[in-house]
């Protein structure tokens, strides 16, 4: 039985009450619906009211960019109206609230904090994102990242990660997630077991973390564990095996039987639970990814409620998913105890957080969005954030030259795409107005920025003998972004044998900076100058601008992994 009276939830005897007398009086059809949570995309006003009269869930992660703030705050409100139980809604806000709202600060990704070495960073990430989205209505956050980042080649968390010191990442977790709860909003702990062991995403694939369990235990296992001591309200599990424990709490499992973590008992049930002693919400991650199929979706369903899991984020077919967890109720695949035990759980989490009592908006809250001290704080995690990997030959500082150009390449990948849109809480590529931030800067330090041609080198009428005349440097910037798509990301060049490629590496100093993933270097091994900036915004490139002038110093700090195990990264 789940006790709400223990850590996470600390309720008192008045929201005790509430929790079971509000599960006393449901149908079961509320209790079911309760179980879910649903992005509810594609639907007008009225749609929306009219869906959640027939299907009251338990939460919602909701956008609201596409309609706007104050509409969101509207909408938003009008949905806690017709429930009969107040929703979750959650955003994807690991950076700050740019994830979920327009005109939402990013603050900083996992790796420019790590980059600062300050886990009050975090904080200040948690606190500011949790603020903004609180002031539309929403009341819980996909975040903090607890992955810890022990693969260079991994894209999918590369920039979200708190790095590959668990300690470092205990620290950040715990930080953050005392940065939501300051500002009223539930954190969510993501991605259990573990993400950062190998490069595939698990929304494409179901992911595998191969660490034995005394690995597991030093690392993942650390960060869980002291998260759990600290009293984290919810934990996203995952699309991801883990077979060193699958195998030691159950020694005849098969391989080929093994189930990833959202559908496996040995997991939830076996690890978190009895092992970690974790008594709070733990939320699936997305179950339309492919890393979720281990089975049949609805005998996934029911195995998820059954082996643990209290709700289940995202919905094929609502009726389809309802009647799927419906008929493991009736069959008992699902017990009446295990259904109050997720209940009991889920409402604790809304108690905690007293939306049984009060859940008013008010339309000048939303003035905090995006607000000058937030922006400010923004941009000085990004100026200590900035790191400088490697300047061989000393080519820093770089001087505008009369007579003379600068050259500047911009790497872009998916831009515009619906993935890339989606992504922009997670990763800050593929913004079209990033080339423009590039030109600004550069012209505002005094330099005049050409783009180099796309096309082939020989197709350019004596671009090698001109580099030294024309160009006193190239400035390639790369800002690659998005997930869901591919299992990894690469730098993307405009075409083959581009006079874009960094052949001019010997003609004229060059720089490399990345506005995103840290691990580039894997594809540009031998350019002499290579900065981590970690994200695109338009402060963020005027700071990188200063600082290749000299204007600045160069704060940041980078992990090994930053080399990429290449023979040639460090020439």
């Amino acid at each position: 039985m789940v006790s709400l009276k223990e850590s996470p939830f600390f309720l008192a005897d008045d929201a005790v009450m509430w929790v079971e007398d509000t599960i006393n009086g449901m149908t079961t059809r509320e209790k079911i619906c309760q179980l879910f949570m649903d992005p509810l995309l594609n639907m007008d006003e009225g749609q929306l009211l009219e869906f959640l009269r027939k299907y009251p869930l338990g939460g919602a992660p909701f956008r609201t960019m596409p309609v706007g703030n104050e509409l969101g705050q509207e909408l938003i409100a009008k949905m806690q109206q017709v429930s009969k139980i107040p929703m979750f809604f959650a955003g994807n806000n690991e950076a700050g609230a740019n994830g979920t709202l327009r005109g939402g600060t990013l603050v900083a990704s996992g790796s420019a904090v790590r980059a600062t070495r300050n886990p009050e960073d975090a904080y200040q990430v948690g606190r500011i994102g949790a603020r903004e989205i609180a002031a539309v209505g929403y009341n819980c956050n996909w975040g903090p990242v607890g992955d810890v980042l022990l693969n260079w080649r991994n894209t999918l968390i590369n920039t979200r990660a708190y790095g590959p010191d668990p300690e470092y990442v205990s620290q950040c977790v715990t930080a953050f997630s005392r940065g939501c709860l300051a500002s009223g909003v539930l954190p969510c702990l993501k991605h259990f077991p573990g993400d950062g062991y190998e490069e595939r995403d698990q929304h494409l694939v179901t992911g595998y973390n191969g660490l034995s369990c005394e690995e597991w235990d030093a690392t993942f296992g650390k960060v869980y564990a002291d998260a759990i001591d600290g009293g984290t309200p919810m934990i996203m599990a995952a699309h991801f095996i883990l077979p060193s424990y699958q195998r030691r709490l159950n020694p005849g499992l098969r391989d080929e039987d093994m189930q990833p973590a959202c559908t496996s008992p040995e997991l939830i049930q076996g690890l978190l639970r009895d092992k970690l002693g974790y008594n709070g919400i733990i939320v699936t991650d997305q179950t339309m990814m492919m890393g979720y199929y281990g089975m049949r979706r609805t005998d996934a369903l029911v195995q998820t409620i059954a082996v643990g899991c209290d709700m289940i984020l995202g919905v094929n077919n609502m009726e389809e998913d309802y009647q799927a967890v419906l008929a493991g109720v009736e069959d008992g695949r699902i017990s009446q105890e295990r259904l109050h035990d997720a209940l009991a759980r889920i409402l604790g989490g809304k108690a905690m957080l007293g939306l049984h009592k009060d859940l008013s908006a008010k339309k000048e809250r939303l003035a905090c969005i995006g607000c000058p001290e937030h922006q400010s704080i923004a941009r000085d995690i990004a100026d200590r954030a900035i790191t400088l990997v490697k300047n061989k030959g000393d080519l820093l500082p770089l001087r505008p030259e009369p007579g003379k150009k600068l050259g500047y390449v911009l790497l872009q990948k998916q831009s515009g795409s619906p993935m890339t849109l989606l992504g922009k809480g997670v990763a800050s590529g593929g913004d079209s107005g990033v080339r423009d931030a590039i030109i600004s800067a550069l012209t505002q330090a005094g330099f005049e920025p050409e783009e180099l041609p796309a096309g082939r080198v020989k197709g350019v009428e004596g671009f090698t003998s001109r580099m030294k005349e024309r160009y006193s440097a190239v400035c390639i910037f790369a800002d690659m972004t998005g997930f869901a798509q591919v299992n990894h990301m690469q730098l993307e060049w405009p075409g083959p044998m581009s006079a874009q490629y960094p052949w001019y590496i010997h003609e004229v100093p060059t720089v490399f900076v990345s506005l995103n993933y840290t691990n580039h270097l894997h594809d540009v091994p031998r350019v002499p100058v290579f900065i981590n900036a970690y994200n695109d915004q338009p402060d963020t490139i005027r700071l990188v601008v200063d600082k290749l002038m000299g204007k600045s110093d160069f704060q940041g700090q980078y992990d090994e992994l930053v080399w990429c195990n290449g023979w040639d990264t460090r020439f």
